[in-house]
């Protein structure tokens, strides 16, 4: 059986699931084939989440990443960073390489919602800002995107969302310290 950890949403027969737990056995004894499995199904839920939330915006023409580009420089707004953010910063904010992020500012400059200036005390530097179509983009896109997001969690009660939400912060915290 050569299925793939990211389509383990194929597994919901027993058999099937079964020759697959086997064959995580056989390949790698070592490893814990639960912990495979919810890599799977990690993977999955990520990537549909990310469909929905590119689906609803989409008809503003932003992806997901763009959109979470904005909200950064919103919050960065907010945050005492109302002369803008770094493209380093965004980089940080947005877990992506700056390679990523040059180019999503580059697009949402060309699209005019966002700026680039140069810092103000130092000259080698760049900042990026809001513009105001920038601001009322997610202004208008926000709460439709807030909703869309909750529709995703319906199927969870209010304290299983928490629960959930615990152990994504438990498993980001626990990846996190392995990656210093």
């Amino acid at each position: 059986m050569r299925l793939h950890p990211l389509h383990s949403h194929r597994l919901n027969d027993d058999a099937t699931r079964r020759k697959f737990l086997d064959f995580i056995r056989r390949v790698s004894p070592a490893a814990d084939p639960t912990s495979v499995l919810l890599f799977g199904q990690v993977m999955r839920a990520s990537s549909l989440l990310e469909q929905a939330a590119e689906k609803n915006l989409g008809a503003a023409g932003l992806s997901w990443a763009k959109f979470r580009l904005l909200m950064n420089l919103h919050r960065g707004e907010h945050r005492e960073r109302a002369e803008g953010m770094q493209p380093s910063e965004l980089s940080d904010a947005q877990g992506v390489s700056r390679n990523t992020v040059s180019a999503l500012i580059a697009s949402l400059e060309a699209e005019g919602l966002i700026s680039r200036a140069l810092h103000g005390t130092d000259r080698r530097r760049f900042v990026i800002r809001l513009t105001p179509a920038g601001r009322k983009i997610l202004k208008t896109k926000l709460d439709g995107e807030f909703q869309c997001v909750t529709r995703c969690f319906a199927g969870f009660s209010a304290a299983e969302r928490q629960t959930f939400l615990d152990f994504l912060s438990r498993l980001n915290q626990s990846l996190e310290e392995q990656q210093k």
